[in-house]
């Protein structure tokens, strides 16, 4: 437990803007996490046209493409982000909704690339993500949603690369009761041949600390959780978020070794379905 990967995921918790997107890199890093993770996507083109023009009130606008489109930065401050990292030390890895979006971060020195959930069980784009990502990277894909033969598929088609398979509930909040974490035994059982290429993680989407314990003493070894330096905020999914202060704890728990033992008590049987 003491070499569990923690990855700070960004998601849109930034609002856009650039000044908290580099104080969120400085508490990322005060934190003890080892990476942050971005999110990359071509707004006009990932989402329908009926989602875009959907009513959504917001400080930037009337409509979810108003809303949405303010979120995404570009080049200049990607550049300005990735000195940041640097300056503190901490890498970042995005995930690329597109090909569009994969281009553009490729252009960066990115150790991981991430596939989301929506995205893991589209063969023609994963098979344009393997051609076009170098080996020598990691591919990260969350699963919420998939069948084990699509996770299969995935872990077939990125076969020359290394990989870390999220066990994911898309539920904003997630309960409890609807954690699932016996899939994540199913999971290392499945890739247990391949255990050198594959490793085995969590990207939590539930309230709080403690469910994120339960995913490690089911055997994840790389913890993805949403991070935010307030829940004060108009964003959506905020409730899933982890302030500074929080993040910070979960990491230092689970580095020293102090995981409740009745952790499974704690979060009832149900969880571990």
């Amino acid at each position: 437990m003491k070499n569990t990967k923690f990855i700070c995921e960004f998601t849109t918790n930034h609002m856009g803007n650039l000044n908290i997107l580099l104080e969120m890199v400085k508490k990322a890093h005060e934190t003890g996490a080892d990476y942050i993770k971005m999110q990359k996507k071509d707004v006009d083109t990932f989402y329908s046209s009926e989602k875009l023009n959907m009513k959504f009130k917001s400080p930037y606008g009337k409509t979810y493409h108003d809303y949405r489109k303010i979120f995404e930065f570009g080049e200049r401050d990607f550049k300005i982000f990735d000195e940041e990292c640097k300056k503190y030390g901490i890498d970042w890895f995005a995930t690329a909704q597109d090909f569009k979006s994969l281009e553009f971060l490729l252009g960066f020195d990115l150790q991981m690339y991430k596939v989301a959930s929506c995205n893991a069980n589209k063969q023609d784009m994963l098979k344009e993500f393997s051609r076009c990502i170098p080996t020598d990277k990691t591919v990260v894909v969350s699963c919420a949603g998939r069948t084990l033969d699509e996770i299969r598929t995935a872990a077939n088609i990125f076969n020359s690369h290394k990989m870390i398979i999220n066990h994911c509930v898309a539920e904003y909040p997630c309960k409890n009761s609807n954690l699932r974490f016996g899939n994540i035994g199913v999971l290392l059982n499945e890739f247990s041949s391949d255990k050198d290429r594959i490793e085995i993680g969590y990207s939590g989407h539930e309230e709080g600390i403690l469910p994120t314990y339960g995913a490690i003493t089911s055997g994840a070894t790389c913890i993805e959780r949403h991070f935010c330096l307030s829940r004060d905020s108009f964003v959506h999914h905020i409730e899933c978020s982890l302030e500074p202060h929080e993040y910070k704890e979960m990491v230092s728990t689970v580095r020293s070794g102090r995981i409740p033992e009745n952790i499974r008590e704690i979060l009832g049987e149900e969880a571990y379905k």
